[in-house]
């Protein structure tokens, strides 16, 4: 990799504005570490798992949190996949910006009128008729993945509207339909028979547009969970989200996540560093509301964090970081951009110690009750990202 040093800082291919560390580079309070091996090792593992398919990393909600420009340019240039995949046309431009080759598939939804300002290279999705008749107009040419709802009840093409789509295409087809794809609502669910009803209904409509004249380079169907449990050699690209970063999109206990959870390495671990240490007596309370008070004479520290920074406000209470081996519990209750910690157990922490936030984002999001998806997309977009 080529690395070069400008006014102190070290800069790489795939700083877009990222600077990775170097013992002159500028010390941030707050710091997320991506693991480019970790995201090599899991790209490869799902590759080896669907060997006729192209594994397309979805880089959707700032690379689930992972940042957008630092990911894709790491995606772009090291791995380079047959598309990067987005939500919207921002992220698209945002990845055009710095430099990304790699063709670009956006799956969410774009105002039809946007698309007549200037001409657009990415791969889109279409599943109404209003932006058929724009594209058509002021894009010739351009590539489109029909979107097919097979069950999500979300975006794309409904059943019953099928034909009607079929003869507008022929009528506005300067259009390209490069592809065609729907998404499974329940291939996490141990119980496949959902999935294997909507993997059904996309093959019964594929014949149909097929039987009417179309040809789909492109047929997908599934994301991580499906890409692990439900394979069907009809499909050649997957869109790789959740475990592409490491992380099992099945529920704690299953089959399925237990057999994830020994293939798959985590990208990210967020770190932050100790700003004031303190002692509390017997009967103190911290943070706001009172919320936790001291059984006994205590030795806290402040974190320069808080949940504007991805620390999760549920976690007050009841949450733990980790200071070398010792786990430290989160006292009172999170703040915006605080959060106080037991440092009791930990021999001699100093101000500017490091301590880790999240190395387990699984385990945060099972204490909370909630998903990782959520807790990923919480991370702040001002906190410093690094390559390591």
């Amino acid at each position: 990799m080529n690395v070069r040093t400008i006014a102190g800082k070290t800069q790489t291919p795939y700083n877009t504005g990222v600077i990775v560390r170097s013992p002159n580079s500028y010390k941030t309070l707050n710091l997320l570490e991506i693991k480019r091996q970790s995201l090599m090792d899991n790209y490869s593992f799902f590759q080896k798992l669907n060997p006729k398919a192209k594994i397309c990393p979805v880089l959707k909600g700032n690379a689930y949190g992972h940042g957008l420009k630092l990911t894709g340019k790491f995606v772009d240039q090291e791995i380079k996949p047959e598309f990067i995949c987005v939500d919207s046309l921002y992220e698209a431009y945002e990845l055009e910006k710095i430099g990304v080759e790699t063709k670009i598939l956006i799956m969410g939804y774009t105002f039809p009128e946007n698309f007549r300002f200037r001409k657009i290279n990415f791969h889109l999705p279409l599943f109404d008729l209003k932006t058929l008749r724009i594209l058509n107009k002021t894009q010739p040419g351009i590539n489109v993945h029909l979107k097919i709802d097979t069950g999500m009840n979300r975006l794309g093409i409904k059943e019953k509207e099928v034909e009607k789509f079929i003869r507008s295409l022929k009528k506005f087809n300067k259009v390209k339909v490069a592809g065609i794809y729907s998404h499974l609502a329940d291939a996490d669910n141990e119980d496949e028979s959902f999935t294997k009803t909507q993997a059904v209904k996309f093959k019964e409509t594929i014949k149909f547009f097929e039987n009417s004249g179309f040809v789909f380079k492109w047929k997908h169907l599934n994301a991580t969970a499906g890409a692990f449990g439900f394979h069907d050699e009809e499909f050649n690209l997957i869109r790789l989200g959740l475990g592409f970063y490491g992380i099992s999109p099945f529920s704690k206990g299953t089959r399925q996540n237990q057999l994830l959870q020994k293939n798959l390495k985590p990208v990210l671990k967020l770190v932050t560093h100790i700003c004031q240490i303190k002692q509390i007596e017997k009967g103190d309370t911290v943070s706001y509301g009172r919320t936790f008070k001291a059984k006994e004479k205590m030795k806290i520290a402040v974190l320069p964090l808080g949940y504007y920074d991805g620390l999760d406000r549920r976690l007050s209470n009841i949450g733990k970081v980790k200071i070398g081996s010792v786990y430290c519990p989160i006292l009172g209750r999170v703040c915006m951009n605080a959060a106080v910690i037991d440092v009791s157990a930990v021999k001699r922490p100093y101000v500017g110690q490091e301590v880790v936030v999240y190395d387990s984002v699984k385990e945060t999001s099972d204490l909370i009750k909630t998903i990782p998806y959520e807790v990923l997309a919480n991370l702040s977009e001002t906190t410093r990202r690094v390559l390591v």
